[in-house]
């Protein structure tokens, strides 16, 4: 397989990845404006009763997708970085596993929400319904972000090492890196879904999000140019 053969399937897998992320991003947000809080376990349950499709589609169809195309994406980084300049195959080496360790911690989280939402299908226990929950909010916010920010910066020095993608990427690496850090102590914020900085609100949406908008970004810039 040559060179331009992967950086067009890494671009690809990339841009699916986001276009996947894009088409899901509904099954985030619907039903929110009726979301009890967490602490009232009897009415957050019945929250996850009338979203449990929502939520199953999302944790157990199209984040495993995203995850797999972001796995696809950083094997095909590292094969260039490496084949531009092996002397920061280390390095290479580290983001590819940041990759795999984050995508160990998302499907961790996503599987929990999943199980949460298949206990409501027959009857719901609201005790186990938020234990599942509760369990999976360090897995996106404190855990996952913190992750998230390794794995931004190593790319961000691989970029500058090796050159693979332009410099103003590596530039955004490291910005989206330190929002994941400034995110990640939102874990102390409780449980509040609707809140700003909030182990399950909108901050480390933000977070998460940043890695995101960095993969488009990147996926796109490694389109092959025509001759």
């Amino acid at each position: 397989m040559t060179d331009q053969t992967v950086r067009r399937i890494t671009s690809w897998f990339g841009i699916a990845g986001f276009v996947v992320f894009l088409a899901a991003m509904p099954l985030y947000f619907l039903g929110m404006e009726s979301v009890a809080r967490l602490e009232d376990a009897g009415s957050f349950a019945t929250y996850i009763v009338s979203t449990h499709i929502n939520q199953l589609v999302r944790s157990s169809l199209a984040d495993p997708l995203i995850m797999i195309c972001f796995l696809v994406f950083s094997a095909g980084l590292r094969h260039l970085a490496i084949r531009i300049n092996p002397d920061f195959s280390w390095l290479a080496t580290l983001s590819f596993g940041a990759s795999i360790l984050l995508v160990g911690i998302e499907l961790v989280g996503d599987g929990l929400q999943a199980g949460a939402a298949l206990d409501t299908t027959v009857k719901a226990d609201p005790s186990v319904v938020r234990g599942l929950m509760e369990a999976s909010f360090p897995f996106y916010g404190a855990i996952g972000l913190l992750v998230s920010a390794l794995l931004l910066g190593s790319l961000g020095f691989l970029i500058l090492a090796t050159k693979v993608l332009r410099k103003w990427i590596a530039c955004f690496a490291f910005g989206a890196a330190m929002l994941c850090v400034l995110m990640s102590p939102s874990i102390l914020g409780g449980t509040d879904l609707t809140g700003f900085y909030t182990a399950s609100g909108y901050a480390p949406f933000l977070g998460q999000g940043a890695l995101l908008i960095w993969f488009l970004f990147a996926s796109v810039s490694l389109l092959p140019k025509r001759e």
